[in-house]
């Protein structure tokens, strides 16, 4: 073979490598956030994890929230699932979503139910109170819950307790 042929076969060759890669590339599939989907036997709930913030516009903060969540629920004396059972016997509906709270200095799981936020005690399991999206309450009037903490104890873990 000339060595021209054989310049020209490489040439091709490599071209020919060149634009598979190029398709390829072009093809590759984008990276999805991940999504995690936690469901109870009879009651979906959907959480999305998504790196770097929670969806306010701080990209930060989920660490502190963590850290906050993990020093209320060493605190709680229920579990979620003894708060959400509770709401439901009450109101006679599913719960959308269970979260402990630093509410006013008292500690409660905030139980969504329809347009129902119904706040049960953490550490006895009572129904405190209950707000609707529309009903506006004084909040001095609220009963306070089991356990008392104080406005910042997220950060240091301190209670007043009596």
């Amino acid at each position: 073979m000339k060595s021209s042929s054989k310049i020209i076969l490489g040439i091709a060759l490599l071209s020919t490598l060149g634009i598979s890669g190029l398709v390829q590339a072009i093809n590759t599939k984008q990276v999805k956030l991940p999504v995690a989907v936690i469901s109870s036997q009879h009651k979906p709930y959907q959480v999305a994890e998504v790196p770097g913030g929670d969806g306010d516009g701080e990209i930060n903060d989920d660490a502190q929230e963590q850290k906050e969540s993990a020093n209320l629920q060493s605190l709680a004396k229920i579990g979620p699932q003894q708060a959400q059972q509770a709401a439901e016997k009450a109101i006679g509906s599913q719960a959308s979503q269970v979260k402990l709270e630093n509410e006013d200095g008292n500690l409660v799981y905030s139980v969504i139910i329809g347009q129902k936020d119904i706040k049960v005690d953490a550490g006895n399991g009572k129904i405190l109170y209950t707000d609707t999206s529309n009903a506006e309450t004084n909040e001095k009037d609220r009963p306070h819950s089991s356990i008392r903490i104080a406005e910042n104890a997220d950060e240091n873990n301190e209670t007043n307790d009596r």
